[in-house]
């Protein structure tokens, strides 16, 4: 059995400057990184109608077979109609969603890209038709298998997971300064890092020290907003890391305590814990917003904090702050939650899919 991997999440070595692929970050939790795992013959590139099926041109131009189509955020118009052909002939089609487009703020610059009016050529009415006709589809979150089941009648829940062994374990010792830290693109955002103005600032000093505090943003962007703008802090306290490809991704977890801020927005409440896991792969504690997945994976594990107003995210904050060794104790109990969600889990669900299909 051949593969064909096919994602609006990751961009072709022809519309690079550098001439090399790109993976998006969800494109690359969901898909890429499982796939050097699989016991599958794969080809990764774009997905071409041709004459009666659906083949995979490489980044070479090379067009390749394939019995099976992963495919993620494909919202073409008439893909749904060779969809069904190729079905016809036996080929599989499963669909991978990881968010919730329906739910997207028109603040957020994806509302626009994916809206029938501004995009008549790609958007989420050609998307929930496509999602219709596939063969299967996997779903990151419950809050996303309970609406897109409404569609089809064959999805399966499917939970993301990290690889831990490429995440390196924070060292809580030796700094002069406690940081405050967010990883993420600013890119694509429905107003997540302006939940903390007000917060963040006051954490200049704790309650009962004089401990130093500054902020990081790991996945910095000049084009994008800047992390102390959407936050509401100093510049000037603000250590930053470029955005880079996900595979040196772990590289930017460099803070003493992690925030994962979202809004109270549909698209949000579809949000996996994907961020949280990596953060406890990394030992880092970690406070968050209350959303489904968050809520969920601090009752499953027992461990790590969710703050639903802004008093609750300075309490936390402050007491995280205030103490190296409750920062040095919860990281290590993150640490170690976070092996049972390990990549190889991932993997064996794979496995699974495929050999059913």
């Amino acid at each position: 059995m051949r593969i064909g991997v096919v994602s609006a999440d990751r961009l072709h070595p022809s519309v690079t400057p550098d001439k090399f692929p790109h993976w998006g970050g969800s494109g690359w939790a969901r898909i890429a990184k499982y796939l050097p795992h699989l016991n599958y013959n794969y080809v990764v590139g774009r997905l071409v109608w041709y004459y009666t099926e659906l083949k995979i041109e490489d980044d070479k131009g090379i067009l390749h077979d394939v019995d099976v189509i992963i495919m993620q955020r494909m919202m073409n118009a008439g893909l749904e109609s060779h969809i069904g052909k190729a079905r016809a002939i036996g080929q599989v089609i499963i669909n991978d969603v990881d968010d919730w487009y329906w739910g997207l703020d028109p603040s957020n610059n994806a509302w626009k890209a994916s809206h029938p009016k501004h995009n008549p050529k790609e958007n989420i009415n050609h998307y929930k038709s496509i999602l219709a006709v596939s063969d299967l589809l996997l779903v990151s979150t419950p809050f996303l298998y309970e609406r897109i089941s409404k569609w089809n009648n064959n999805v399966l829940l499917f939970p993301n997971t990290v690889d831990t062994k490429a995440f390196a374990k924070h060292d809580h010792t030796g700094n002069d300064y406690v940081s405050i830290g967010w990883v993420g693109s600013t890119a694509h955002r429905s107003g997540d890092l302006q939940i903390l103005r007000g917060v963040l600032n006051q954490m200049t000093t704790t309650q009962n020290t004089t401990t130093q505090v500054r902020y990081y943003h790991g996945g910095w962007h000049k084009h994008s907003p800047h992390f102390w703008d959407e936050a509401g802090v100093s510049k000037c306290l603000v250590d930053v890391e470029p955005l880079c490809d996900p595979e040196r991704y772990p590289s930017l977890m460099k803070m003493d305590v992690g925030i994962a801020p979202l809004s109270n927005k549909p698209f949000n409440e579809a949000k996996s814990e994907i961020k949280l896991l990596e953060y406890s792969a990394s030992g880092i504690p970690w406070v968050a917003s209350g959303t489904h997945s968050y809520v969920r994976l601090r009752d499953e594990w027992g461990a790590g904090r969710i703050a639903h107003r802004p008093n609750e995210w300075l309490r936390h904050l402050r007491e995280l702050v205030g103490s190296q060794q409750l920062r040095k104790e919860e990281g290590e109990r993150l640490y170690e939650l976070a092996r049972t969600r390990d990549i190889m889990r991932g993997v064996a669900q794979w496995h699974e899919v495929l050999a059913s299909v």
